[in-house]
């Protein structure tokens, strides 16, 4: 098969493209910053300009402006999946997947919910509000210009990187320094995604005959773990025992009463819990996981 993916130099995307050709496709890269035709990079410019000597089967789109976006980000988000858009044309591409993000969701919360695809929209920060605009701008261009989509909203993804604040949190467990918590870190629930587990959501949704068109899915690992359950995971991940402290839960009363640290609590130990039923019924990925 043929594939485009936007955003292979990024975290997820190196590990992506390597891992599409370890599956037997051919990848075209998509790049805002470099060009180099010999091993399959093209700019936008080069494909909207230009006859690209590739069709793509399905364009992948994960190239984003950044993650941590402040106000004035969110047009330059919205121009840059127009011309995603504009750039199947000369792919002769009808297939594109989104990677969108939970946050259009929303954020944390204290409350217990299992947020599922007909939960509304709510964006609380400028990263969930570009991609809620870009999913409106994709499915709006699929009716004018006659292409399927699917959008996967995602959650944080698993993957160890210095980089990334889950891999920040992870180099800390592994260095064995103490990690100040609370007890309702052992009963709060967040979604993740294990990049593992990604691989294979996408090789089956791929490899499926009958690939759902014009659909949006939640993906994420099955059950949703807790704040310390999470620093726990990682400490057996490398065989070692997190130092975590517990501090007193009459602290984290009287912690929450206070605006701004109620915002960061909520970050660190609110809930966030999605439902993957849709995309489990839908390829049957029971079977398979």
């Amino acid at each position: 098969m043929n594939i485009a993916v936007t955003g292979s130099s990024g975290l997820i995307g190196s590990h992506l493209l390597s891992d599409l050709k370890k599956m037997g496709h051919n990848v075209l890269c998509i790049s805002s910053s470099q060009s180099c035709p010999e091993d399959n990079i093209f700019l936008y410019e080069e494909l909207l300009s230009n006859n690209i000597d590739f069709e793509a089967d399905y364009l992948i789109h994960l190239a984003s402006i950044n993650s941590n976006m402040d106000e004035s980000d969110i047009p330059l988000e919205m121009k840059l999946i127009k011309k995603v858009i504009d750039s199947m044309r000369n792919l002769n591409c009808k297939n594109i997947i989104f990677f969108s993000t939970i946050k259009v969701y929303g954020d944390n919360s204290f409350e217990f919910n299992i947020i599922d695809e007909s939960f509304p929209k709510n964006p609380k920060c400028y990263y969930g509000d570009a991609k809620a605009k870009c999913e409106k701008i994709l499915i709006n261009s699929s009716y004018e210009k006659k292409f399927n989509y699917l959008i996967f909203r995602l959650p944080p993804i698993l993957i160890n990187h210095p980089k990334s604040n889950l891999g920040k949190l992870f180099k800390w467990v592994e260095k064995g320094y103490p990690i100040p918590s609370f007890r309702v870190g052992d009963l709060n629930r967040r979604s993740f995604l294990s990049y593992d587990l990604l691989t294979k959501y996408l090789k089956k949704v791929l490899l499926s005959k009958e690939i759902a068109s014009n659909e949006i899915f939640n993906i994420s690992d099955e059950d949703p773990i807790s704040t310390n359950g999470l620093i726990k995971r990682f400490g057996k991940s490398i065989h070692k025992q997190p130092r975590i402290i517990y501090f007193p839960h009459l602290l984290f009363k009287a912690m929450i009463r206070i605006n701004r640290l109620q915002l960061l609590l909520c970050r660190l130990f609110g809930n966030f819990h999605i439902s993957t039923s849709k995309l489990r019924d839908t390829y049957k990925l029971s079977q398979l996981f």
